[in-house]
């Protein structure tokens, strides 16, 4: 509903006020159409999503902004809504991108003490990524799937639509939830990151093209680059300009982003509803930002609680890993960091007095080990409304994901969990020479694998070479597990550590040109035979390679790749 502020317009003195709007459609994942202008005298329900409202005095123009909507009426007249009920359990999934666990704590200090201690939340201390970046540890969460493997349907990302994915929303969908689907930096979001993205919306509300529409008609403030640049001084207490980059004009993007979801939830307050929300600005490339949001991020679950909204609803506050590219990565304990994210659920009290069983699982399993697998399991419970006790799993081999309603065995291992021994946090080491002989030959091992994945693009990026062994240690216990085998894999009948036989090693190396600084795990069984030598899970960027890979578009390579037509 389009209203005016008229308490507002008498203080300004705002006579003879002439207002239209622009319906603004979405044209593709990248374009947005405004559609002729109609003139309009307040109230008046809109059907449309994205409006772009002008008013205007004898003057000139006093307003000229693109708003938000939630035209549920369109909604409810296409698609058959369940009402909300017992029988059928909200959805509130609300991420921010980067942020550990351990990051959360010192950074959203009021939000997690609001989580933990005010709704009862449980957050999982074991909780751990599956692959380098977002994508592959979201996959695994909203289809129950792993990413780029033969699991999902075949396709090129580059030039196809993700649309015929399994995404849990459709399973919600075809359940009669109404659905939203909600990220704030389109450059570089979940399936738009070098990839075609959706043909059709994700979601009954899409969130994306009020982005769109904000970069197409502030180009200036919106752009990428400059963006970064913004971002960069702003993290160095530089202001230049009005306003922040992390603003439009005068309103925080976030701000923005949360009021859309309390927006999707009040309008829905009597229909069930999935919702799924990805803040990727504020974190992704600057940790200390997350201090900015954190009484914000507060104040929303605050409002969700008091408005009544948890009553039937589970909530969860997540992240897909930690920071990768900070400072901090470089050290022991920002290693374990990136590789354990922030993951919150908060259940509504019906659900646990008539199913104690699920918090108390729960509560025990955030000490063990868990993984993007189980919450997609977790998820799938409570869209099926499927919390009854299951018979507790005693013995191998265990399933790759297990709901955190169900009690997670307490010897599960990264190996049962199909998490890769790269990202396994389950290990011991200990400090090795850089100087070792050992370290040199496997470094240069690790620094040829880099290569090999940038033959295909030998035309555009740079033959790397080891310019600088930074640190060594040597793991000295730990099960093996390669992120390329799926859960048929051989490896799923190896339950529990063996004596090892090979030697691995985690090593911390820079490259020329570039100077960028790889993490690998490099295992071998006889340090003269190159063929026995191995990867164990992918190769980490630990430090920002920002424009260095503007060449390439495959996501899997931006990282390691340096463009030829920057030496």
């Amino acid at each position: 509903m389009l209203r005016l502020n008229t308490s507002l317009q008498y203080r300004l003195k705002l006579s003879k006020l002439e207002c239209s709007y622009r319906i603004i459609e979405r044209n593709g994942e990248n374009d947005v159409s405004f559609l002729p202008e109609i003139r309009v005298e307040p109230p008046v329900y809109i059907p449309a999503d994205l409006i772009q409202v002008i008013c205007k005095t004898g003057s000139g123009v006093v307003v000229d902004r693109i708003l938000f909507n939630i035209d549920s009426k369109t909604v409810l007249k296409n698609k058959s809504v369940l009402k909300d009920s017992k029988e059928t359990t909200n959805l509130f999934i609300f991420g921010y991108d980067s942020v550990s666990r351990l990051a959360a704590e010192r950074k959203l200090q009021k939000t997690m003490n609001f989580i933990n201690k005010k709704l009862n939340g449980s957050t999982l201390q074991g909780y751990t990524m599956i692959g380098g970046n977002t994508y592959p540890n979201l996959i695994p969460v909203l289809t129950g799937k792993q990413s780029y493997s033969s699991e999902l349907p075949p396709l090129n990302l580059k030039s196809e639509f993700t649309d015929p994915y399994p995404f849990i929303w459709k399973e919600c969908s075809k359940r009669g939830y109404v659905t939203m689907y909600s990220e704030d930096y389109p450059e570089i979001s979940i399936f738009a990151n070098n990839m075609k993205g959706f043909r059709n919306p994700p979601g009954d509300h899409y969130l994306r093209p009020y982005y769109i529409a904000q970069k197409k008609v502030s180009p200036v403030q919106t752009n990428i680059e400059m963006f970064k640049v913004l971002m960069y001084l702003q993290n160095h207490n530089i202001k230049l300009g009005k306003y922040s980059p992390l603003c439009y004009k005068d309103r925080p993007k976030h701000v923005l982003h949360m009021e859309h979801y309390k927006q999707f939830i009040s309008t829905y307050k009597h229909y069930a509803k999935f919702s799924f929300s990805w803040l990727t600005e504020i974190s992704h490339e600057f940790m200390n930002f997350l201090e900015l949001v954190d009484d914000d991020t507060m104040n929303f679950f605050k409002w969700i609680q008091e408005d009544g909204h948890l009553q039937n609803s589970v909530l969860i506050f997540m992240s897909d890993h930690g920071p990768r590219n900070e400072e901090i990565r470089n050290t022991a304990i920002g290693r374990i960091e990136e590789r354990m994210p922030l993951l919150s659920i908060v259940l509504p009290e019906h659900l646990k007095q008539k199913h104690p069983h699920l918090e108390k699982n729960l509560r025990e399993n955030v000490y063990r080990l868990t993984s993007p697998y189980d919450l997609h399991e977790t998820l799938m419970d409570i869209v099926n409304n499927d919390f009854n006790e299951k018979d507790i799993i005693t013995s191998r081999p265990y399933p790759r994901g297990i709901s955190l309603f169900r009690n997670i065995p307490k010897d599960r291992t990264c190996a049962d969990a199909s998490i890769a021994e790269h990202f396994c946090a389950c290990y011991t080491t200990r400090n090795v020479t850089v100087n070792d002989k050992i370290v040199k030959v496997l470094s240069e091992f690790a620094v040829n694998s880099i290569n090999e994945k940038l033959a295909e693009v030998k035309d555009k990026c740079s033959k790397l070479s080891l310019f600088k062994i930074i640190y060594a240690q040597k793991i000295e216990s730990g099960l093996e597990n390669h992120a390329e085998f799926g859960r048929t894999s051989v490896l799923n009948f190896f339950y529990s550590p063996e004596k090892q036989t090979e030697q691995r090693y985690l090593i911390l190396l820079q490259t020329s040109p570039g100077l960028a600084l790889f993490e690998a795990t490099v295992c071998f069984t006889d340090i003269s035979d190159r063929s026995s030598m191995k990867l164990l899970g992918d190769v980490s960027r630990t430090n920002k390679y920002r424009n260095q890979s503007h060449c390439v578009g495959y996501q899997k390579l931006k990282p390691i790749c340096y463009c030829k037509d920057q030496i």
